[in-house]
C-alpha cells in the first residue's frame, strides 16, 4: 500500500523524538493503512494481509502505540487459525479506533483487547 509523502516522512522519523505534529502524522498514516485494509481485506491473499499487519504492528511498536500494536499482533495470530475474511473487519475496526485514540497506556491496550474478545475476536485453537 502506498503512503502519502507526509506519512512516509512521519514514519521515517523513527528513533527521533517526535512532537505532537509528528505523532499526528504517524497516526494519520496508520489510519490510512487500516482503512485501506478494511476496504481490501476481502480480496487479499492471507500472505498479503499478514505482511500489511506486520508493517502496521512494527510502526505502532516503533512509536509506542501499544493498543494498535497489540491488536495487529493478535489479528495476525487469529487469521492463521480462522482465516481472515470473517474476523478481520472486527479487528480492523478496533485498530482504526485505537489508531485515533490519544491515550496509549497499557490499560487502554487491554481495554481494546477486551473489546475484541467481546466482539468474538479470539483464536479458535
Amino acid at each position: 500500500m502506498q503512503l502519502t509523502t507526509l506519512g512516509q516522512a512521519a514514519l521515517a522519523e523513527e528513533g527521533q523524538s517526535m512532537g505532537h505534529e509528528g505523532m499526528m502524522l504517524v497516526r494519520a498514516a496508520l489510519v490510512a493503512r487500516i482503512e485501506a485494509l478494511i476496504q481490501q481485506c476481502a480480496e487479499m491473499r492471507l500472505a498479503a494481509l499478514s505482511e500489511e499487519l506486520d508493517a502496521i504492528r512494527t510502526t505502532a511498536r516503533r512509536h509506542g502505540l501499544q493498543p494498535v500494536e497489540r491488536l495487529a499482533s493478535l489479528l495476525a495470530s487469529v487469521i492463521v487459525y480462522n482465516g481472515h475474511r470473517q474476523i478481520a473487519h472486527n479487528y480492523l475496526s478496533l485498530m482504526l479506533d485505537a489508531a485515533t485514540c490519544i491515550d496509549d497506556r497499557p490499560d487502554v491496550a487491554s481495554a481494546y483487547l477486551a473489546a475484541a474478545s467481546l466482539r468474538g475476536c479470539h483464536p479458535r485453537i
